[in-house]
């Protein structure tokens, strides 16, 4: 391995036109992915949102606790004020109560499709005419996103004037740990959304920033009192910053064993009269009125709250999607690259950490006590674990693993993954950052544009099969499964393929359900048609369209069977039907469109009997006692040797010995017609119960009893009939 050489200057410089045109690829990004992004749709923007309208309207800071959860802020009413406050103010220029910024929440989020499969990731309802044009309150949510990319500017500039004082002269090192975070797909979408996440990280990088320089140079009051500014307004920005203590006081330890007690003693008297003169006053605050200095209370009644009795996921689980969501998971959370996108992530991760432990190691055997530049590096991963603890706790009181809580850790971050990188290789650092580079490209036409666009109109190949008008908003002209049979545990996709016939009055939803006996329903979804991107009341008549709508099958399915897909459309909030007519004006109900075999794991004993026909009988079972008057039972298994195209019927007959005369039968479809034998699969063994009703006239006697399989419209058996052998029919 080769040292990177922190602290070493190099004759050779590079002006910083790098970092002009990072900020300006950076700037390009985010512009992009948030054009991609409807309003709402960043994690907890509405609430983000909510904040910077209450502050729009003099309504000074909202309220904590439990009363926060009475307004539109919620949990965000315990944030520091100080992103809020300035994204208010262009907020109160163009006003938020004309054209205001109504939410309405998507009442189908989230489904359980993977990440990158679109289909009901937006959080909110979206309606076109919302921005078009773009005045008052929506204006003003755009004008915010507009602040949290001002201070994305600002962080990047940190990160890059961080690893400048680490290496001067050694630009590929400051642009290298730049990159890494203009690069970060998170980083990105998050810093064109309302949100405090990325602000927060610029206070901290900026406060990181003068922490390096006041280390690496002659320490003055003036340096430690500004210092103690940016700490105190990076906590006025989030209070997670606050773990920026643990650096900054390693600073001040340094200062004093390099250069005594008075410096030290000095420094941190200035540094500490700068923070609480800046945020003192909102902890007092918080203390004062809710008995809570950082606000973490008002999270404690959240529906989320592990306090409340929200079980945890486990802990591995839990920071493998912090992992995840650090680089890449849109939306609110749930718009993600499969997850083999995330693994060279964690390659490049595990190779930085070993670059580092290779600096500490070689450091301990030479005995070489680190210069500034290592105690620097070495109080970023104090930041780092910090950080990491901290979270870790937090996740112990509200359920919370999301990468972007680590964003404050971003510039420390940042510095040490290149430095890692740098020790390893030096080529390595731009590995990672083109890796970065091909997921930020590659997120908007992937995963954020089709997450949130509306459906494509049908091709003509898909032709209508169906025919069904549903009440007078659209024509469901095509209902087909992906395929025809299903494991339990498994996902069924439907193509519903609709032509829009006016504008509806409200928003529809749809309804998917998977019918079997009893009419229980074992599978069902709800949503909004275009998978949650094209309500009703938007709809463009006459422009069709197909959705591709998933079920997932319960894996603790009873038994293998045939059953009914029914397709409806409803009023979610009423839970009323439209009625649906064919294409012969006749009502149909139940509304059927198709069937599927559903196929459960449950391996067979039955061993495969002799014979040439498709389906054989393998078994049965029956009382050998009947009684006259009385409904008995029969226990027959099939044995399907191989498929069939046609549908049969079993026969049961109870026969006179000498006539040959039926006296008594229980034919009928198999399974009770749930599971007719066009659908059964070569090897599969079918158990099938029949009901013969004895008539009470019968004589007594001994009588055979007969069964088999035939064609209803032909009589045709399929194979031979089977005896079963003699049945004592009594009074």
């Amino acid at each position: 391995m080769t040292s990177p050489g922190l602290g070493m200057t190099h004759r050779r410089r590079r002006p910083p036109l790098v970092l002009t045109l990072t900020l300006g690829l950076y700037a390009g990004l985010v512009v992009w992915y948030s054009a991609l992004t409807p309003p709402f749709e960043g994690a907890d923007e509405p609430q983000h949102t909510a904040y910077v309208e209450w502050l729009a309207r003099g309504q000074g800071l909202p309220p904590q606790d439990e009363a926060a959860w009475e307004t539109s802020v919620r949990q965000e009413a315990s944030q520091p004020p100080l992103y809020y406050w300035l994204a208010s103010i262009p907020a109160r220029m163009v006003g938020v109560n004309d054209a205001p910024a109504s939410f309405r929440p998507n009442p189908h989020f989230p489904s359980n499709a993977p990440g990158h499969v679109p289909d009901n990731k937006n959080f909110a309802i979206h309606y076109p005419a919302d921005t078009r044009p773009l005045v008052g309150g929506w204006l003003a949510l755009y004008l915010a996103r507009a602040v949290t990319l001002a201070f994305g500017f600002l962080l990047l500039v940190s990160v890059y004037g961080l690893a400048s004082e680490l290496a001067p002269g050694r630009w590929t090192f400051a642009a290298a740990a730049t990159a890494v975070v203009a690069l970060n797909p998170q980083v990105i979408f998050t810093s064109g959304v309302v949100s405090n996440d990325v602000p927060a990280a610029a206070m901290a990088g900026l406060t990181l920033w003068v922490l390096a320089r006041l280390i690496k140079r002659e320490p003055t009051q003036r340096a430690a009192l500004f210092l103690g500014l940016w700490f105190g307004l990076a906590t006025l920005c989030k209070s997670s910053n606050l773990v920026l203590v643990l650096p900054v006081l390693g600073g001040v330890g340094w200062l004093w064993h390099r250069r005594g007690c008075r410096w030290a003693g000095a420094s941190a008297l200035w540094v500490a009269l700068g923070a609480v003169g800046t945020a003192g006053w909102w902890h007092l605050r918080n203390w004062v009125l809710y008995g809570a200095p950082l606000g973490l209370s008002t999270h404690y009644v959240a529906p989320w709250s592990i306090v409340s009795g929200v079980e945890r996921a486990g802990l591995a689980a839990e920071w493998r999607e912090v992992f995840t969501s650090f680089w890449a998971a849109f939306g609110w959370g749930n718009i993600k690259f499969q997850g083999a996108v995330y693994v060279p992530l964690g390659i490049l991760l595990l190779a930085a950490l070993a670059g580092l432990a290779f600096k500490v190691v070689v450091r301990l055997q030479q005995r070489r006590r680190p210069g500034w530049a290592g105690v620097v590096l070495g109080l970023l991963a104090l930041n780092v674990l910090g950080l990491t603890v901290a979270l870790q706790m937090w996740m112990g009181q509200v359920r919370a693993p999301h990468g972007r809580l680590l964003f404050v850790g971003l510039p420390a971050i940042a510095v040490l993954l290149v430095a890692g990188w740098q020790t390893v290789h030096r080529g390595l650092a731009w590995l990672g950052v083109g890796y970065l580079g091909a997921t930020a490209l590659l997120s908007p036409p992937l995963l954020i544009g089709p997450a949130f666009e509306q459906p494509a109109t049908a091709p003509p190949s898909v032709e209508p099969s169906l025919g069904w008008r549903i009440g007078e908003v659209a024509e469901l002209s095509h209902v087909e499964p992906r395929t025809r049979s299903v494991a339990a545990g498994g996902v069924l996709e439907v193509d519903l393929c609709w032509r829009p016939l006016r504008l509806a009055e409200r928003d529809y939803s749809f309804l998917v359900h998977l019918v079997g006996p009893e009419n229980a329903i074992v599978a069902r979804r709800y949503s909004y048609p275009g998978l949650g991107s094209y309500p009703t009341s938007v709809w463009d008549p006459d422009r069709p369209f197909c959705d591709r709508v998933r079920l997932d099958i319960p894996a603790d399915l009873s038994r293998t069977l045939r059953y009914w897909i029914e397709v409806g459309m409803m009023d979610w909030q009423t839970r009323e039907r439209l009625p649906i007519q064919d294409a012969g004006g006749a009502l149909v109900n139940p509304s059927f469109a198709g069937a599927v075999r559903l196929s459960v794991n449950d391996p067979s004993n039955v061993t495969a009997p002799d014979g040439t026909a498709p389906i054989r009988l393998a078994d049965y079972s029956f009382s050998v006692q009947w009684q006259a008057g009385v409904t008995e039972t029969i226990q027959l298994v099939w044995w399907s040797a191989e498929p069939v195209a046609q549908d049969y019927t079993v026969f049961v007959h109870l026969r006179h010995p000498e006539t040959g005369e039926m006296v008594a039968q229980g034919d009928g479809p198999p399974v009770g017609g749930w599971y007719p034998t066009s659908w059964w699969m070569a090897g599969e063994a079918v158990t099938d119960v029949h009901a013969v009703p004895v008539p009470a006239a019968i004589e007594n006697g001994t009588y055979p009893l007969f069964v088999g399989l035939y064609l209803v419209s032909t009589g045709e058996l399929l194979g031979p009939e089977y005896g079963l052998g003699m049945v004592e029919v009594s009074p």
